[in-house]
């Protein structure tokens, strides 16, 4: 069940409608304007309102809570808790709708029941607490809602039982046994198997510096004692609902400050990711290894192990290179920026750093990984810091890359990764990139990959000499990133281009070829008759011609419509190799046609001494071209009754299986070898095997009636043993596309 309100889920019932349901979200909004709330907790004053609606006028994308912090009145923690408030104040649907009798209390409970037992929703919730009164008033309460209840009074036992009973919610009072319920929440986020449970503190305490203190040690919700059961479930489904929208992707934050890690933290949290804190390189090696995290965000100077340390191993294990990692310092230095890249990062953030500015970028660099393009780049760059650069925006822009540091490791890598194109630098250690675009020019499979040369010269020759060895573009140094993919992509458009056309010619070449071997069987195939007319002509002329009229008229006619019939199924090859087989879709029904074709072979197979039986079924009418199928089916009984001996058997049957029809003919025939089989539907090479009554076969027959079944989006198929006989088949869908080319 996709997450639903409970008023949609009314509306969607017809239990209320849209314009009741409206009405009911006015009145429980009433009193829980944020701007009322924030006076009334002494946050914002009178004139501090209108200074954030004047805001808001020149800012009309911007909530009221964003430009509170943004205007400077009030800080993120702040906002946090006159959200949970605001929660808290919420005035329960049901209630609404029960007051203004716009449904009675019977359906109200039952439709209660039916939404919380079909609504995704947190089972286990755990609730850490020294008083035994409280649990108990808290259980009672959580119980009446359909949650499991887990009950503890220390610290240490709740950190073992969040990963045992696998808790979703976990309520901790600020005063516990063995700790504060600040340094739980804390432990709980810095531990990978509880990092994503949600934390609720309880407190009788809501001053400023207490609740700034919870969000700073990683709580989700703040609830002030005594703990009101409409604002202790407003706040789970409240949690429920942030849940359901939260990111899958994992963000492991690497910093030795705490305040740093829980500012980070909270910005990337609040942006629905899920988020794990490490302390420093070391840490951040073993979560990572542990965790697979998406993106990691990297401080530089750290204890045990530093940030360049630690990005350099991520770089180097198989199962972390790919990790993108971003550098958060407060050193914001040219060469800190470049030993950065050089050891892999991708990207350089200095501390302190506008508030959504990371999330931002991390949103963009997750989104431009799902788009995944098929083109693939190598690039052949000797420096670390510009390959790597290289690499990153390629990569962000969706293409497979590959990079080399030398040519001889470019060249290796060429049959590995086939590129669409090649970037490469001029001046590389062991051989310049000019002698290597000649090289890759001299391979066949290669000569036609768009390679663009970078260099930081910008001279005349240079350039004309980069064209001059079969380069297609180059890049000056340094380069802008815009006009980097405009060229690649203009190049890659180009070849991609060329490949469609080489393709096209590459099969019109092998449909020549065909075209070639089939009319020389067909010459081969009409030698035979043509001499047999002609010696019947030299017999009409001889004397006594009279007297054997009959019989030569007789052969005459039996050998030109075997002449006939070949250059009829000549003609339709021809029609079908053109690339497109024409059909005429109607609505059809196949079962008269089936029992109109038995009984017309019925006799020729009785003339020959077997027995054609028909199984019929009821087959629904559906779309196809009856005449094009008709010359499928009358195909697969005429092979079945030519390759079957005198005294033999034919059946013929029809089902529907899965919205396919299936058209099935068998015969206990001489059969067909295994080996032979997968030329069957090609026309290229005849079988071994011949009729049994000395009846004629071209072999063509098959080849069109393949032809004419995938048109039709359908299959054909056959299953065959020497000396036990054939099963010949085709399926056709019941629910017919627009027909498909067949080349």
């Amino acid at each position: 069940m996709k997450h639903l309100s409970f008023g949609q889920y009314l509306v969607e019932k017809g239990v209320i409608t849209l314009e009741q349901h409206e009405t009911a979200l006015q009145i429980q909004n009433k009193n829980r304007l944020l701007g009322e709330i924030s006076v009334e907790m002494n946050y914002l004053s009178r004139d501090d309102v209108l200074r954030i609606i004047d805001y808001m006028e020149g800012h009309p994308n911007v909530q009221f809570g964003e430009a509170a912090v943004s205007l400077g009145l009030i800080n993120a923690n702040q906002l946090r808790y006159l959200l949970d408030i605001r929660t808290r104040r919420k005035v329960m649907i049901g209630d609404i709708l029960l007051e203004r009798k716009l449904v009675d209390e019977a359906t109200l409970q039952m439709e209660v029941m039916n939404f919380h037992q079909k609504r995704r929703k947190l089972n286990n919730i755990l609730i850490v607490e020294p008083s035994h009164t409280v649990t108990m008033m808290l259980e009672r309460m959580i119980h009446k809602y359909g949650y499991n209840v887990f009950k503890t009074k220390s610290g240490a036992e709740a950190i073992r039982l969040a990963t045992v009973v696998k808790a979703d919610i976990i309520m901790t009072a600020a005063l516990i046994e063995d700790m504060s319920g600040f340094d739980l929440c804390y432990r709980l986020l810095t531990e990978p198997d509880t990092a994503g449970v949600n934390l609720v503190l309880l407190s009788q305490d809501d001053s400023i510096e207490t609740v700034e203190k919870a969000f700073d040690h990683g709580v989700n919700h703040f609830l002030k004692k005594p703990v009101q059961e409409k604002e202790l479930i407003n706040v789970v489904y409240q949690i429920e609902r942030e849940t359901s929208t939260r990111r899958p992707e994992k963000i492991l934050v690497v910093d030795d400050s705490k305040g740093a890690r829980m500012l980070i933290y909270k910005e990337l949290h609040s942006a629905g990711y899920n988020v794990y804190l490490a302390e420093n390189g070391r840490d951040a090696l073993a979560k990572a290894q542990k965790l697979a995290p998406d993106i990691i965000t990297m401080d530089i100077e750290m204890p045990v192990m530093d940030g360049f340390e630690a990005c350099r191993a991520l770089k180097e294990n198989a199962a972390t290179v790919d990790i993108p990692v971003i550098i958060i310092s407060s050193h914001a230095e040219s060469k800190i920026r470049v030993r950065g890249f050089e050891v892999g990062a991708v990207e350089f953030f200095s501390k302190p750093f506008k508030a959504g500015r990371l999330a931002d970028y991390v949103n963009m660099l997750l989104e431009t990984k799902k788009i995944r393009k098929h083109e693939k780049i190598l690039v052949l760059e000797d420096c670390n810091i510009t390959r790597h650069i290289f690499k990153h925006i390629f990569g962000k822009n969706g293409y497979n890359v590959y990079t080399a540091a030398s040519v001889a490791e470019a060249v290796e890598l060429l049959p590995k990764c086939g590129p669409d194109i090649i970037v490469t630098d001029c001046y590389l250690p062991d051989k310049d990139g000019y002698e290597f675009s000649r090289e890759v020019k001299k391979m066949e499979a290669y000569r036609h990959v768009p390679i663009i040369m970078v260099t930081g010269a910008g001279r005349r020759e240079e350039v004309l000499k980069g064209l001059a060895s079969g380069a297609s573009d180059y890049i000056l140094k340094p380069f802008d990133e815009a006009e980097l993919i405009a060229r690649v992509g203009a190049h890659l458009l180009s070849k991609k281009l060329f490949d469609e056309v080489t393709g096209e010619r590459n099969k019109l070449v092998k449909l020549n070829d065909e075209k070639n071997k089939l009319l020389g069987m067909a010459a081969h195939d009409l030698r035979n008759p043509l001499s047999s007319i002609n010696g019947f002509a030299h017999l009409m002329l001889d004397e006594g011609y009279a007297e054997k009229r009959r019989d030569i008229a007789e052969l005459i006619k039996k050998t030109s419509g075997e002449m006939l019939e070949l250059v009829d199924n000549l003609l339709d090859i021809s029609v079908i190799e053109s690339g497109y087989v024409a059909l005429t879709l109607h609505l059809n029904d196949l079962n008269p046609v089936i029992e109109t074709r038995v009984k017309l072979f019925g006799m020729i197979a009785t003339q020959k001494g077997i027995a054609l039986n028909h199984k019929p079924s009821s087959i629904p009418p559906f779309i196809f071209d009856l005449g094009k199928i008709q010359q499928v089916v009358d195909n697969l009984i005429s092979n079945a009754i030519k390759f079957t001996r005198p005294g033999g058997n034919v059946g013929v049957g029809t089902s529907v299986e899965n919205g396919r029809v299936r058209v099935e003919v068998t015969d206990d025939g001489v059969g067909i070898p295994e080996k032979e089989q997968e030329h069957l539907f090609t026309g290229q090479k005849k079988i071994s095997v011949r009729p049994t009554g000395g009846e004629r076969s071209t072999g063509y027959g098959l080849l069109i009636a393949a032809k004419i079944v995938k048109a039709h989006n359908g299959t054909i198929g056959v299953k065959s043993k020497p000396g036990a006989g054939s099963s010949f088949f085709f399926t056709l869908p019941m629910e017919q596309a627009a027909p498909t080319s067949s080349p």
